[in-house]
């Protein structure tokens, strides 16, 4: 007699994952969810409402983020070595090395700032601090306000978005 292989969807990511095989799982709310990675399970962690609201899959869009991370004297081996990391990292599409710079493309509902700036540091570069580090304290500072927003829907009103109409 053959029995079924359980498996569970990554809530981050959207990969199926043999429950038996996962090494990454956390509860929430009561429910046991599974992951493909640290990467997700710490998106998870950090905002579940997001991942676990009722939605359509047709609704879920990534939300695209572009920024140009600025260097303290950047090797062009540590460059090259950040460009190769960063787009193994789920969410992350496009790292793009350039003299004293990476320009990254990612998905925020996969990845954040934060991440890709950790990864960039483990690649042994140094982000410029000053006025380019108010501007990614400010990046960061607004990605977590969006996917706050995103993970409470609400009635659709917001600081940019008037509530509709009472009749």
């Amino acid at each position: 007699m053959t029995g079924k292989i359980l498996t569970s969807r990554d809530p981050v990511c959207g990969m199926d994952i043999t429950v038996a095989d996962s090494r990454y799982s956390t509860s929430h709310r009561g429910l046991v969810f599974h992951f493909c990675s640290a990467q997700c399970l710490a998106r998870f962690t950090r905002h579940p409402a997001l991942y676990t609201r009722a939605q359509r899959t047709a609704d879920i869009r990534p939300i695209t983020k572009k920024h140009k991370l600025q260097f303290v004297l950047p090797d062009a081996e540590a460059l090259r070595r950040a460009g190769d990391r960063l787009p193994a990292m789920m969410g992350v599409t496009v790292a793009q090395p350039g003299d004293d710079h990476l320009l990254v493309e990612y998905d925020l509902r996969q990845a954040s700032l934060e991440q890709i700036e950790a990864e960039a540091e483990a690649s042994g570069l140094i982000l410029k601090g000053g006025l380019h580090g108010w501007r990614r304290a400010w990046w960061r500072f607004t990605e977590e306000n969006e996917l706050d927003n995103l993970a409470d829907a609400g009635n659709g009103a917001c600081c940019n978005r008037p509530p509709p109409r009472l009749r």
